[in-house]
């Protein structure tokens, strides 16, 4: 009996379905008798169908082409670019000029010809282009150091063509980054990101405006790539003293004129200051570098309130590792950097390190010569705790303490009227403080605005090396030559800037 019933039921649906398809098949038949498909049916009887669908058709992919093109990088772009400025400076800087003989010398001769031959510098006005970014609504923005340094005038251009002075608030060397004001309210700025979150291969996108005005258009230059790579360190070169570590390598189109100009992320955030290329032909060949910008915000409250980074202070002194130190000291290890000074009542004694300990890693990193050791400090804050490996006497201990607020230089220095310059023994302090690389010489502490100092370029932290062929190494050197050159009426100075020599001279 179920058996029978099954088979009914199968039956009565198979029949259903014969039905459903004839009526389906006359129906086509007619259409297609009448010489005419369903939709010409229908659009007969509305004529407006046939367009009203294709209008529907025609809007659909419009709006998913407008949308395809309106990607990240479009709207990151239109978000960021109205905060981006053009940087106009007129800068006084020091131009060095090369001794005819500087081809021909070598290091056999460089002694002879450098007493004779040394280069002549003189002040020039220089007019440079850059690029920042508003950071703020009331007009603070971001840029390399670089780019305005010496300024003796700054010029904001925004990208709807408003110009306004600039005031340069505060600018950091070591870490070649400026902060500029403008006054007026209800700019546009950009939103910072985080640095510490990006992936090698996720989108970036550089603004500036590379070439200045060369373009006559104030609007932003846009070019994209990706973050090539991470904490990439920068050899320093003898005469560069800025701290170009852990920076972002981006293949984005970086040219002359986007430094200081914002590196963006997709979703429109700021990750770094676009700062220098690496290049062969001074064009973009897609090895650019940014600083991260989570350092930068590190120090944007010491720069908009004190003007200067407050940097943090520890009390060492130390040098290379080299082969004859590491024998005389009885050490196996072939890097590090050897501790020469601890000052007195520094963290750095209070955590019981000593002349001769050879510190091979800072906060876990390894510390290969000087300048890994300096890259590791340069950006300590005051109260920021530091974690030191060092081995002495075969055996590795470690320190750990907290920088401290960096101590006022207590010396006042010797004034000298006949040069209007204020002098100084190089103290510790004075040597940390204004990044010289060591003891001997003087150093000079300030100099009078209208005296034969300034005339003759000298600048605060320059270190006398020598006076009319007389070796400075103290004050009481100092003292001898000045007195020399008192009855002589001629002077002839070198003087050490930033890793280089330099050679003035005048009649007095």
């Amino acid at each position: 009996m179920v058996q029978n019933k099954s088979n009914k039921g199968i039956y009565l649906v198979v029949f259903l379905l014969a039905l459903a398809g004839a009526f389906l098949g006359t129906s086509l038949r007619f259409f297609w008798l009448k010489g005419k498909s369903s939709f010409e049916y229908l659009n007969e009887k509305n004529p407006s169908f046939e367009n009203a669908v294709g209008k529907a058709i025609y809007a659909s992919a419009q709006e998913e082409i407008t949308q395809t093109r309106r990607n990240a990088i479009v709207q990151s772009a239109e978000k960021v670019g109205p905060a981006v400025v053009s940087i106009s400076v007129i800068q006084i800087r020091t131009i060095r000029e090369s001794s005819f003989f500087s081809p021909f010398r070598d290091d056999a001769f460089d002694d002879f010809w450098g007493r004779f031959f040394q280069p002549r510098e003189y002040k020039q006005k220089v007019y440079s282009l850059g690029s920042g970014v508003i950071i703020s609504e009331d007009g603070y923005i971001l840029t390399n150091e670089h780019v305005v340094s010496d300024a003796d005038d700054i010029k904001i251009t925004l990208t709807d063509g408003r110009e306004f002075k600039g005031k340069l608030v505060g600018q950091d060397f070591s870490s070649d980054i400026a902060v500029i004001k403008i006054e007026d309210d209800n700019f546009p700025f950009a939103q910072l990101g985080d640095s510490d979150n990006l992936i090698i291969g996720e989108w970036a996108i550089a603004l500036g405006n590379p070439f200045g005005y060369l373009l006559d258009d104030t609007q932003p230059t846009v070019t994209v790539g990706v973050i090539s790579a991470l904490k990439r360190d920068i050899k320093r070169g003898n005469e560069n003293e800025r701290v170009y570590r852990k920076m972002i390598q981006t293949d984005a189109a970086i040219n002359q004129g986007n430094s200081g100009g914002p590196l963006v992320n997709a979703d429109g955030e700021v990750i770094g200051i676009n700062t220098f290329i690496f290049t062969t032909s001074r064009g973009s060949e897609g090895v650019g570098f940014a600083i991260p910008i989570n350092r930068v915000k590190n120090i944007i409250y010491d720069l908009i309130n004190k003007g200067k980074v407050e940097k943090g202070w520890i009390g060492l002194r130390v040098q290379d590792l080299t082969s004859l130190l590491a024998q005389s000291l009885n050490i196996k290890e072939e890097q590090g950097a050897i501790v020469i000074e601890v000052e007195k009542g520094s963290p750095a004694e209070k955590a019981r390190i000593k002349r001769g300990d050879l510190i091979t890693e800072v906060n876990g990193e390894k510390i290969r010569n000087i300048d890994d050791y300096k890259d590791n400090i340069s950006f300590l804050k005051p109260g920021e705790r530091l974690k030191l490996s060092l081995v002495r006497d075969k055996q590795i201990i470690h320190a750990e303490f907290s920088a401290q607020k960096e101590p006022e230089v207590k010396t006042k220095g010797e004034r000298e009227d006949l040069l209007g310059i204020t002098v100084s023994e190089i103290t510790s302090s004075l040597a940390d403080r204004l990044n010289l690389s060591g003891r001997e010489g003087v150093v000079i502490l300030s100099v009078e605005a209208n005296g034969k100092g300034a005339g003759l370029g000298l600048q605060e932290g320059d270190v006398i090396r020598e006076m009319n062929n007389a070796e400075i190494k103290n004050m009481i050197d100092y003292k001898n030559a000045i007195s020399r050159v008192k009855s002589k009426r001629m002077l002839v100075m070198v003087i050490e800037r930033k890793g280089g020599l330099y050679m003035v001279s005048t009649n007095l």
